[in-house]
């Protein structure tokens, strides 16, 4: 059977539970919303086909289905993930304070080069906001990382909260196959000094 796609890329769905990372992944994925959505236990994952500069990508969005209760998220869940959405509520402090905890479990068990982006959801429910917009936006601008509120509810960002990361995702992906490129005729090759230790995740990204 031929492949329907040019590209498949994996994103993750990481932050407190109830924050709406299920709600968002919905709305992404089949633009549907359900406000009685209960947590389950376990893995679930979603997909959806996008066109990118004229490429198919297939996004493979895995939520983690109610298991960040347990803290119970390792690397078998990062492994091959190309970007990761961290979400937090914007009526919930604690939710927002706890992103912090989420980047250290991305540093330690991610892949060093993994797109990462935050997200404030439900900002449609601004009359309960604990966090300001402008909290999120320095908190990303701390890490270095990208950041938007959204609402699976009134769909506010939605697509972009996907397309985004993959945008940044597929251009990464195409710088190195330039160097490679380059590389291979005989072009500078660049050196690095120190290696990490953690591989990359772009060098089998084209399938």
């Amino acid at each position: 059977m031929a492949k329907t796609y040019d590209y498949l890329f994996k994103l993750l769905l990481i932050g407190d539970s109830g924050v709406g990372k299920t709600c968002l992944l919905f709305r992404f994925s089949e633009d549907a919303f359900n406000t009685t959505f209960i947590s389950t236990i376990g893995i679930d994952f979603k997909i959806r086909t996008i066109e990118l500069n004229e490429k198919k990508i297939k996004l493979q969005i895995w939520d983690t289905a109610g298991q960040e209760r347990f803290r119970t998220i390792t690397t078998a869940y990062y492994r091959g993930a190309m970007g990761i959405m961290l979400v937090y509520d914007i009526t919930s402090e604690k939710s927002f304070e706890n992103i912090k905890n989420w980047i250290r479990n991305i540093e330690e068990h991610a892949s060093s080069d993994v797109e990462k982006m935050i997200l404030g959801n439900k900002c449609d429910m601004n009359d309960r906001r604990q966090v300001s917009k402008e909290r999120g936006e320095k908190l990303a601008i701390d890490y270095g990382i990208k950041f938007l509120e959204t609402s699976a509810k009134t769909k506010i960002n939605e697509e972009d909260s996907f397309t985004t990361p993959t945008k940044y995702i597929m251009a990464r992906l195409n710088r190195k196959m330039n160097d490679d490129a380059q590389a291979d005729s005989g072009g500078p090759v660049k050196i690095s000094k120190k290696r990490s230790k953690k591989h990359s995740i772009f060098k089998c990204a084209l399938l």
